[in-house]
């Protein structure tokens, strides 16, 4: 019988694995994620689609709920930026329409005017360069009356819009604007501030 001058390869010890494999592995893993998820996000829907014609609340306070109606294709909200039932931000193109739904709580409630102020401090507050007009009147298209001005900041110009409610108990504050938005971007969707409806709670 031949003498076997090799080891058998079935008999041959294995040395110890190298850890470098599975710490390769979950470097690669962390290295994934670390670029990936930021990807993710970014792709992952910040806004959601506001159809026309329907209602969205918007707040409520005292007696009454308010809603907002969009009379044009195209709108969306920034959920990441909104607050249910204060803070709303929605965007059509270049357009920005911010709403704030503002509950005072001095007794008795601000006049439409006081409310103007307070939305004018808080513009200027946001921002130190931007300020409102001189405010004249406007109303809902149903009835509810409120103030309008224009909204100025730099070179850019949008609109402002307050609303009390019959009660007087809430107000619905908004701005229309965008930074690269035109005159004629804001005019073509301007409708949207008088969309402004104020229902009694429980009705």
């Amino acid at each position: 019988m031949a003498e076997a001058t090799e080891e058998d390869p079935r008999t041959r010890r294995r040395g110890p694995r190298s850890n470098w494999v599975p710490l390769g592995l979950a470097a690669g893993a962390v290295a994934l994620l670390v670029v990936a998820w930021p990807l993710v996000n970014a792709l992952l829907p910040g806004s959601e689609s506001v159809p026309s014609g329907d209602p969205v609340p918007v707040g409520s306070g005292g007696g009454y709920r308010a809603s907002l109606t969009f009379p044009q294709e195209g709108w969306a909200l920034n959920t990441g930026a909104s607050q249910a039932g204060h803070t709303y931000r929605f965007h059509r193109g270049p357009v920005r329409l911010t709403l704030n739904s503002v509950t005072p709580a001095t007794t008795p409630p601000p006049s439409v005017e006081e409310l103007w102020e307070g939305m004018s401090r808080l513009v200027r507050a946001g921002e130190a360069s931007a300020r409102l007009g001189e405010p004249e009147a406007i109303s809902t298209h149903d009835g509810d009356e409120g103030l309008t001005g224009t909204l100025e900041s730099g070179s850019r110009r949008g609109a402002a819009v307050v609303y009390p409610s019959p009660d007087g108990r809430m107000a619905v504050e908004m701005t229309l604007a965008g930074r690269d938005a035109t005159t004629a971007d804001i005019a073509a969707v301007a409708d949207v501030v008088r969309s402004v409806s104020f229902t009694r709670e429980n009705s």
